[in-house]
Parts: C-alpha cells; sequence; structure tokens
C-alpha cells in the first residue's frame, strides 16, 4: 500500500471505527479493531497503525495520549470512562498486540515504502501553526497534546491528528459553528500534498469551508 493512494490511514483511521454509540458487535475495544482488521487488509495498512501506535506511546504521556484520544474520537470523553482500560498508553500498548497478532498470521515478510516512512521533519513549523490556528475551536489540552505529538512523535502523524480532532468537533457542534475559511483550507491541501498524501485526506473537512 502506498498512503498516497489511500484515505484516512494509521491510528486515524482507527479512531475511525470507533463513534458515541458504539458496539460493532465486539466485547472489548481491542476486540472491535481486530474484527475491522480482515485477512485481506493489506499488510502496509496494519503496519502503518502500529508505526503510529508505537511513535504514540514512545513519545507521549499517558494523560497527552489520553487526551488525544478522547479529542480525536466521536463521544471520545466516555472512551475511558467504562473503565475497561486505565489511559491512553494502556491502550496504545492494547493496539499494537492487536497489529502484532495479525502480522504474525501473515507468512509474507512486508516493509513500509519510502513515501509510508516520510515523516515530514521539515514540515514541523508549518504544522505547529496550523494547531495553533484552531487553538480558539480544539481547547488548549487538545492543542498542547497537537503541539507535543509534533515534537516528540512526527509532524506527519499529528499532522492527521489536527484534521481527525476537527473533524469530530465538528460534528459535535452546531454545523455553522466550525467553519473553515477557504484559505484556511487551501493551507491544510497544501500540506497535505507536502506530507504526499492523496487528495481525499483533507478533503475529509471540505464539508467546514465557507462558500
Amino acid at each position: 500500500m502506498d498512503r498516497s493512494t489511500e484515505f484516512m490511514f494509521g491510528i486515524p483511521w482507527v479512531m475511525s471505527f470507533f463513534h458515541q454509540d458504539w458496539t460493532l458487535d465486539a466485547s472489548t475495544e481491542a476486540e472491535a479493531v481486530a474484527d475491522q482488521f480482515v485477512e485481506e487488509l493489506e499488510p502496509a495498512a496494519v503496519l502503518l497503525v502500529r508505526r503510529d501506535a508505537r511513535l504514540l506511546h514512545d513519545g507521549l504521556s499517558p494523560d497527552r495520549l489520553t487526551v488525544l484520544w478522547e479529542a480525536c474520537v466521536e463521544g471520545g470523553e466516555y472512551f475511558f470512562r467504562r473503565g475497561r482500560i486505565a489511559d491512553g498508553a494502556a491502550w496504545m500498548r492494547q493496539v499494537l498486540e492487536v497489529c502484532d497478532a495479525w502480522l504474525a498470521r501473515r507468512p509474507d515478510t512486508v516493509t513500509l515504502s519510502a513515501t509510508d516512512q516520510y515523516e515530514g521533519r521539515e514540515l514541523a513549523g508549518q504544522v505547529l501553526s496550523a494547531v495553533d490556528e484552531f487553538s480558539g475551536v480544539l481547547g488548549q489540552e487538545t492543542v498542547r497534546a497537537l503541539a507535543e505529538c509534533v515534537r516528540r512523535c512526527t509532524p506527519d502523524l499529528a499532522f492527521r491528528l489536527l484534521l481527525r480532532a476537527l473533524c469530530v468537533k465538528s460534528d459535535s457542534l452546531s454545523p455553522h459553528y466550525l467553519r473553515l475559511s477557504k484559505e484556511q483550507y487551501a493551507r491544510l491541501a497544501t500540506l497535505e500534498r507536502a506530507f504526499r498524501y492523496g487528495e481525499y485526506v483533507v478533503s475529509d473537512i471540505e464539508h467546514l469551508v465557507d462558500t
């Protein structure tokens, strides 16, 4: 899989599995993720999830991880209140276990392409500016967690989490409250191209653009 041909990928893709009233016919959150990892899935898709989960687990504190997960999942404020998962770090460990179990069943050895491995370190300043631009909408805790993700994980991962957080925030508010100007959207689209994504990553929030 080359991420330049895909929709949202990695941990933000896993975040999209969960909804405020989710059951997903699974008894646990980890089982819900495992159920989405069908056998026909390309191994690189799971490797991208695993890479994101490892970056988050190793780069951020449990509290910061919890903030990010809650901000990027529909109904995320209830995710850890069920009592089955202690915090964001414990949850990333479970995701890593699901990835490893799926990959262990694959007889073929796969690696990520050069595009999939691109981290966008030189784009850190632009991503930090984009995060700060939405501080009034996302809240200071989420912005601090995203900024730390830029610095301690990768700008690539932080940018995808920013897009996911904006999408989730827009769904939780009045449809006329969270709007993007054409200029804001253009700046995000420019970053999308710089990160070598496909055309459908930033377009997840295109409906927020003021016309």
